[in-house]
């Protein structure tokens, strides 16, 4: 695979951004084509790819609140998992929650998705609240936050913005 790297999305990404979407959330947890554009144009929120070469192999949503960033979305195209594009979104977070001084970086997981909470977990995340009914299908979710003062002793914040 080639070298991943991470930039800010632009109107041009929105096909390849959709597509990743579609592929890797449930009806109730995917964003529309209209959130995405709004989400584009937010000065709150901030939309980023992956690009392997010439492919988008993954994209994240983040809101950017005073003294933290929530990420509202992280994914990769199933055939590219394991490829650290994933790993490679999530230092981006971090750098940009340490650049701006956040004291947290915060997320909602589908309860069910064990993987997924463990995965958000080798980063340092932990599970502050159940949310019962969450998600418009009525399945849980988990909010999970995670102390950038943590982080930044754990030494997993790196990259460039």
């Amino acid at each position: 695979m080639s070298i991943i790297h991470i930039r800010a999305a632009t109107q041009k990404d929105l096909p390849a951004i959709e597509q990743i979407e579609e592929s890797c959330f449930h009806d109730d947890l995917r964003s529309s084509p209209r959130a995405l554009r709004y989400s584009l144009k937010s000065p709150i929120q901030s939309v980023w790819v992956a690009v392997a070469g010439r492919e988008t192999i993954g994209a994240m949503v983040l809101y950017h609140h005073p003294r933290s960033i929530r990420i509202f979305s992280i994914a990769v195209l199933a055939a590219s998992r394991g490829s650290g594009a994933g790993r490679r979104m999530m230092e981006k977070v971090l750098t940009l929650a340490r650049r701006a001084g956040c004291a947290a970086v915060t997320l909602e997981a589908e309860e069910s998705n064990l993987a997924l909470i463990r995965w958000y977990e080798k980063f340092g995340f932990k599970i502050k609240k159940t949310l019962r009914h969450y998600h418009a299908s009525g399945r849980h979710a988990v909010r999970m936050r995670l102390e950038m003062k943590t982080a930044q002793q754990g030494g997993r914040v790196r990259g460039r913005s």
